[in-house]
């Protein structure tokens, strides 16, 4: 069991693999009105074929912020036996600038949860995972972000699910997407209004398909 279960969580941790994003209908942009029950956005989600999740956002205004509500569930089976589970929580606050103002996750990853909290301060963006605090810049963002057009020009990235701080860079390619280089990991996204359209981060050579299945 333990070779099974190390392969899967290499496979489907966020950075590790190849994430794409497909199927955007709805273009949105901050600047403009939301509706009061806010805008949601549904997606399956993929390992060789096989569906294996869901992932849920919702866009909610609230007050001069707009909230972001995460909602994620994998589950890999490998011969019928459960080899990867991860069940993921997270609301972040963001301003129309866009930038990330406030955050709160719950990340449990075959069973081994992680709490973490963080708020902008004079210092910057204070978070805390456990008993553990560190300072983030005030630019900083977290891997759920990259659903927000202007995430990836961000170079310090919070990973919610391990509490690690990572960097990246980025540059606009001539089509108008965004590629990412970071710790260990590359990425490619293409955003329609604000929101992200088509998506992929890759490491390892493995991938993990979204595809999106509503917005309403």
């Amino acid at each position: 069991m333990y070779p099974i279960k190390k392969i899967a969580v290499k496979i489907l941790a966020f950075t590790f693999g190849t994430l794409l994003i497909v199927n955007s209908v709805l273009a949105i942009d901050l600047k403009d009105p939301l509706p009061p029950a806010g805008v949601s956005f549904k997606y399956d989600i993929f390992y060789k074929g096989d569906k294996v999740g869901e992932h849920q956002l919702k866009l909610v205004p609230d007050g001069d912020l707009f909230r972001l509500d995460h909602v994620r569930e994998i589950e890999v089976k490998v011969m019928f036996v459960s080899a990867f589970t991860e069940k993921h929580r997270s609301t972040e606050w963001w301003t129309k600038g866009p930038h990330l103002n406030k955050l709160n996750a719950k990340t449990q990853i075959n069973g081994k949860e992680v709490d973490i909290a963080g708020q902008v301060s004079p210092s910057g963006l204070l978070f805390k995972v456990g008993d553990q605090e560190e300072v983030a810049p005030l630019d900083a963002i977290t891997l759920d972000s990259y659903w927000v057009a202007n995430a990836p020009k961000h170079p310090i990235v919070i990973d919610v699910s391990q509490g690690k701080i990572l960097k990246t860079s980025s540059k606009t390619l001539p089509d108008g997407s965004i590629e990412l280089t970071g710790d260990g990991f590359q990425g490619k996204f293409t955003y329609e209004g604000d929101f992200l359209s088509v998506g992929e981060l890759t490491r390892n050579g493995n991938t993990v398909v979204y595809k999106k299945s509503s917005v309403k």
